[in-house]
């Protein structure tokens, strides 16, 4: 009953933005205005509260002791080489940046691979965010220009 419930609660806080003007040269439209999205950062311990308030029987030591667990062993599954899929959360793996060689016996991990990351594949759950994601504007978008010069937005 309270998957079923937590599935349909909609989006009750809207996305706030702020408008930015991209003046690199190189920018794909120099001068052209973009909204960026503003996040309020929530702490680990804030993001455990959360759990715990969304009718969860277990107390906020246990969510914490999951949630750390979790965390210890998908890096060590990470760093196995592992593909782990977190439900409709999606896939964490491994990726590499790696530099090429002429002649594949030139090829050496020590000397071409450059940087390794963590990478999300969204599940279904997350794959369609548009569909429940509700956008505003701040109040006060701060850009340094005038009203009249911010382009009108259509929600």
């Amino acid at each position: 009953m309270h998957r079923h419930l937590f599935l349909t609660i909609k989006c009750l806080v809207m996305l706030k933005f702020k408008f930015h003007q991209d003046n690199r040269r190189n920018a794909p439209m120099p001068g052209g205005w973009y909204a960026r999205a503003i996040h309020e950062s929530m702490t680990f311990d804030e993001f455990v509260e959360h759990m715990h308030v969304h009718h969860s029987v277990f107390s906020e030591a246990t969510i914490k002791g999951v949630l750390t667990e979790m965390e210890n062993c998908l890096r060590e599954l990470l760093l196995e080489g592992k593909a782990v899929r977190l439900g409709t959360l999606g896939i964490f793996k491994i990726g590499i940046k790696t530099t090429g060689t002429l002649k594949l016996n030139e090829w050496n991990s020590r000397y071409n691979v450059k940087g390794a990351r963590v990478n999300l594949y969204l599940g279904k759950r997350f794959r369609n965010l548009m569909a429940d994601l509700k956008i505003s504007e701040t109040a006060k978008n701060n850009v340094g220009i005038e009203d009249d010069d911010v382009p009108e937005v259509n929600p």
